[in-house]
């Protein structure tokens, strides 16, 4: 693993030596943040990486021109590489940990999204399958619905990892604009409704 492109390129980044994380590949990494640049979604942008593991993503979209992070992951074996990966790049003056669950970190912003609180760009890639009983789907699908609250209105995404066999998950509130499939992986762009 390491940073594609920007002012961190070619910075090797730690990640959890376990079976509870998954990195993205590389491969992948690169052809979404294409995607992403080409829809003017990194450069300026206030980020959340959310179910972050050790930050490969929210650390490429800081490499790229975001200007700033929040990253919310709750182990804290994979908070401390996170650490080390963003000081390493030296992208931590950018960045914001939160070791917590995601959906403590929802609670905690969705009653007071107001206008001070807002995103860009959410990269929403969970540990779970969304191929599990309705009721694990449903729950998934109404915490990706309040991550969802936290967008601008207009341009921004959620962009969700998931995998390409299953129906892509229709939280409320958000539309699905966008599915970008390669090999088993699938990623799903959600703007607000409205």
């Amino acid at each position: 693993m390491r940073v594609l492109a920007g002012s961190a390129r070619g910075v090797p980044l730690k990640t959890v030596p376990d079976f509870e994380t998954r990195p993205i590949l590389d491969r992948i990494k690169k052809s979404l943040f294409s995607i992403l640049e080409s829809s003017t979604l990194i450069l300026d942008a206030s980020v959340a990486d959310l179910y972050a593991g050790t930050g490969t993503q929210g650390i490429e979209a800081l490499s790229r021109g975001a200007e700033k992070c929040v990253f919310v992951e709750m182990r804290p074996e994979a908070v401390a590489l996170l650490k080390e990966n963003l000081a390493k790049t030296r992208l931590q003056d950018r960045a914001v940990v939160q070791c917590c669950p995601v959906g403590h970190f929802l609670a905690g912003l969705v009653p007071h999204a107001g206008a001070e609180i807002k995103f860009d760009l959410i990269l929403y890639d969970p540990p779970f399958s969304f191929s599990r009983e309705a009721s694990s789907r449903a729950a998934a699908e109404e915490e990706i619905s309040r991550a969802g609250r936290l967008l601008y209105p207009g341009h921004a995404r959620l962009v969700l990892r998931c995998e390409k066999k299953v129906e892509p998950p229709a939280p409320a509130g958000l539309e699905l604009v966008r599915r970008w499939v390669d090999g088993p992986h699938a990623f799903a762009f959600y703007k607000l409704l409205g």
